[in-house]
């Protein structure tokens, strides 16, 4: 063959070589398609299946998660009794003390400090107050709620209301119902029988910075009231105010049908300082609505260090009162008082904390001291252990004085007493 034959016959077997092939490649190719359809329809099934088992999951989950129907029995949960529609809170303390006057006085069966409320007893073992709460605050968007506190033991029989008195060491201390209106930001009111707004201090021991109370607290400012109080606060809680309607000065009857007046206002602009100022007015003697007695009460308390350092709180109470015909052999128709005290507490550590009360008193007529009147002092000295989590041991010295002889059934000038408390908080 020539070359030019040799050629065309080399053309046409590789012309013949690639048609094969090519076929070849799309009978593969066909193939392939065919393959990768069936793979997605399966991926499709399974997908939906997945999305069914997901369903039923979540079905399961909200089924298992959905809560029970609610018991109506009580249960308590750490101070709290939760019933049907309310929580009852449930709280107290039991106030047991040890008290010695080194003048060893013999007013009494063992002797009674003079001028003294609540730690009056000396040289005797004292069961100060046995005290139960049950409370339901009122809901913060409107409602109704209570609160009730009783005492039993010494602390009662000082505590207690004229109208309610009796020989025994049982009181009620509050009782009142409280309403909360959802006008503005929330006007909260109480009717019944509730604590005085006066003073730096109250009538239970351990809330106060030492153990025994003041002369400003004892003989300058009345402890409860029984009427209707009003409560509203302005600026987020900053500015705080009261206003109420009651029978008088421990009062659970009104004796002259005059109702006192009370009011007070609160500036609380920061955690470390708060002030208040208080006013009371009315009629105090039986059957006389025309001899009015007032008292005008202002607290400040500061905290000075910074919140890294330990904990220094200052406080200070005054106090000026006044009464006219307090007695009517007496020339001079107005009789007044006036006296302040100051506080300091230290905190060392989460378990010891120290305190320190000084202050002075001048009741001249005798209106509140008696026995012609006088001019007092006292300063004293706390230290408060918790022994445990709900125990609390407090023992305090106390120095008191007079520029006459006021104490010891008017024998001496001064008196000077050590206490030790032991105080049970529940819950």
């Amino acid at each position: 063959m020539s070359g030019r034959g040799i050629a065309n016959l080399f053309f046409f077997g590789v012309a013949l070589l690639f048609t094969a092939v090519g076929s070849s490649w799309a009978d593969e190719v066909g193939d392939l398609t065919k393959v990768n359809q069936e793979l997605s329809e399966k991926v499709d099934a399974l997908e939906k299946k997945i999305d069914q088992l997901e369903s039923r999951l979540s079905k399961t989950e909200a089924d298992v998660s959905r809560p029970a129907a609610p018991v109506a029995a009580a249960v308590p949960v750490e101070g709290v009794y939760e019933v049907e529609g309310a929580n009852i809170h449930v709280g107290g303390f039991i106030d047991t003390s040890v008290n010695w006057n080194f003048q060893s006085p013999a007013t009494g069966v063992n002797g009674n400090s003079t001028l003294r409320a609540f730690d009056r007893n000396a040289n005797t073992f004292d069961l100060n107050n046995a005290q139960f709460e049950l409370s339901r605050p009122a809901p913060a968007d409107g409602g109704v709620g209570f609160k009730t506190e009783f005492m039993y033991g010494t602390d009662a029989q000082v505590a207690d209301s004229s109208g309610f008195t009796t020989t025994d060491e049982f009181s009620i201390q509050e009782a009142y119902i409280e309403t909360k209106i959802p006008i503005g930001t929330g006007l909260t009111v109480w009717a019944g029988k509730f604590a005085t707004l006066h003073g730096a201090e109250v009538i239970e021991n351990y809330k106060n910075w030492n153990s025994s109370r003041s002369f400003l607290f004892t003989l300058a400012i009345p402890f409860t009231h029984v009427g209707a109080r009003a409560m509203y606060g302005f600026l987020d809680g900053k500015v705080t105010t009261a206003l109420g309607l009651v029978n008088g000065w421990d009062n659970a009857i009104d004796t002259n049908d005059v109702k006192d007046i009370e009011a007070t206002v609160g500036w609380n602009p920061s955690e470390n300082f708060s002030t208040s100022a208080t006013l009371m007015h009315g009629s105090q003697q039986a059957g006389d609505r025309d001899n009015p007695r007032g008292i005008l009460d202002f607290v400040a308390t500061w905290k000075p260090l910074p919140e890294d350092l330990p904990g220094l709180s200052l406080k200070a109470n005054l106090d000026y009162g006044w009464e006219e015909d307090v007695n009517v052999a007496r020339e001079d128709q107005y009789e007044d008082w006036i006296g302040y005290a100051l506080y300091a507490q230290y905190e060392l550590n989460d378990r010891l904390t120290l305190a320190a009360r000084w202050e002075q008193f001048w009741d001249d007529q005798g209106s509140r001291i008696g026995s012609g009147g006088s001019r007092l002092w006292e300063q004293t000295y706390t230290a408060d252990m918790k022994v445990y989590e709900n125990l609390l041991a407090r023992l305090e010295y106390r120095h008191d004085g007079s520029v006459d002889k006021n104490f010891d059934s008017s024998t001496s000038d001064d008196q000077d007493t050590v206490g030790l408390s032991l105080i049970y908080l529940l819950g």
